[in-house]
């Protein structure tokens, strides 16, 4: 029994001291005494793959640009010029020869402390020669290509008239888009061609044939008021084409709107199609349903972020119907009011280093209420600030994208473009 143990505990030695040598396989030395050959040397994980435990860092561009171009003239705060460090000067080249045609002076330089970067603006709106250009900066760098041109806001315009109108011919406009086809239109009618010359603009001759497409298919029922102030604003617009036609869509608009009626209360679309109705027949019953609204539109400018309140209060401070005036003065006030604030804050907004805003969405309906000011007050005093808003949505921003290019809907754009179109024909 004493021997077994003592073997016992021989046994348990070795094992021990195998384990401590590496599984029993002892290292080799070579003649270079500072160099240890061991079979499992290189093998440091059992992983199949190499574990990598970093980022790569994004690289933001340092000079920013409206990708999309410039009105020839215009752009006093045209790109940005941002870094650690900025040189007193820039240089704007032409893209496709490389040479020098604009030095300028950097302006308005700020320092963002919490950023630890400066930034200025680039003004060549002094330089008005159409063609494809870039900026340059010694230390910076140089900015994506761009173009300056004659008629900028009407080539943007005309992109936009051309994908919606074919949206039209396809059947595959949805009724907000149609909606704003026809204010664009409505404000200003003298960039729509006519380009068979048959007398009817071709945007409501392809509305017309909507119009017939969308009785065919019915509309879903969440969607029943917008369908009928569409009816009713397409009939408002297209009565001296058509008067019987135009008469039609009226009465459709009407029956469309008493089903409504039935199934919801008061909300945004329902207020627009009240207007649309009211201006379009004059009926008693419109009007008096518009004023049930009027407690909610008193000492509350919310209402103006959802754009059927926009439009329908747009549509009946435009009427020749009779109106309440306070009702009238209530809305015109709250539009100026809230387009002062805009104003006042733009710059915050869509500072290219330190923007504070809710995305593009936010600033599109920004930009649309400052329109709608400028329409209604006739001045266009916004108009600058509305070119800041396009130059920022259009790449002017921290990460250079372009918002226009990039979103899903940009019909609205289309009330903002044909606004700056019409006003620089």
């Amino acid at each position: 029994m004493r021997n077994r143990r003592i073997l016992y505990l021989l046994l348990l030695v070795c094992l021990t001291a195998g384990s401590c040598s590496g599984c029993g396989k002892e290292q080799e030395v070579t003649e270079d005494k500072n160099i240890i050959k061991n079979p499992y040397a290189g093998a440091v994980s059992m992983e199949g793959t190499p574990v990598i435990d970093y980022v790569v860092p994004r690289l933001l561009p340092n000079i920013l640009v409206d990708t999309l171009g410039y009105l020839a003239g215009s752009g006093k705060k045209a790109a940005v010029v941002k870094g650690k460090k900025l040189p007193e000067h820039f240089v704007l080249v032409d893209g496709l020869t490389g040479e020098e045609v604009y030095r300028g002076a950097l302006e308005e330089i700020i320092y963002h402390s919490e950023e630890g970067i400066y930034s200025g603006y680039a003004d060549f709106s002094d330089y008005e020669e159409a063609g494809l250009y870039y900026v340059e900066c010694d230390m910076i760098g140089r900015s994506s290509a761009f173009q300056i041109r004659e008629g900028q806001y009407t080539v943007l315009f005309e992109e936009i008239y051309r994908e919606l109108l074919e949206s039209c011919r396809q059947k595959s406009i949805t009724l907000p888009e149609a909606i704003s086809f026809l204010e664009a239109y409505e404000w200003y009618g003298e960039i729509f061609p006519d380009e068979d010359g048959d007398q009817v603009p071709d945007v409501l001759r392809e509305m017309r044939a909507f119009v017939s497409y969308m009785e065919e298919k019915g509309t879903e029922e969440s969607q029943e008021a917008m369908y009928a102030a569409f009816l009713a604003k397409f009939g408002y617009l297209y009565q001296k084409f058509d008067r019987e036609y135009a008469t039609d869509c009226l009465k459709r608009a009407s029956t469309v709107f008493g089903q409504v009626k039935n199934t919801v209360g008061r909300d945004a679309d329902t207020f627009y199609a009240l207007t649309e109705l009211y201006r379009a027949t004059g009926r008693y019953t419109y009007r008096k349903q518009i004023l049930d609204y009027k407690s909610f539109f008193e000492d509350n400018s919310s209402y103006l972020d959802e754009r059927s309140y926009l439009q329908g209060g747009m549509t009946y401070i435009a009427t020749r119907q009779k109106v309440d005036v306070e009702l009238c003065y209530s809305f015109s006030n709250n539009l100026r009011d809230r387009a002062e604030e805009i104003s006042k804050h733009y710059e915050e907004m869509i500072d290219p280093v330190t923007a504070r805003n809710n995305g593009p969405d936010d600033l599109l309906k920004g930009a649309a209420v400052l329109a709608c000011d400028n329409y209604f007050l006739n001045n266009y005093q916004y108009t600058g600030v509305m070119e800041d808003f396009l130059h920022y949505l259009m790449g002017r921003n921290l990460e250079s994208v372009c918002f226009y290019e990039n979103g899903e809907d940009r019909s609205s754009y289309l009330l903002l473009l044909a606004q700056l179109a019409a006003l620089h024909a």
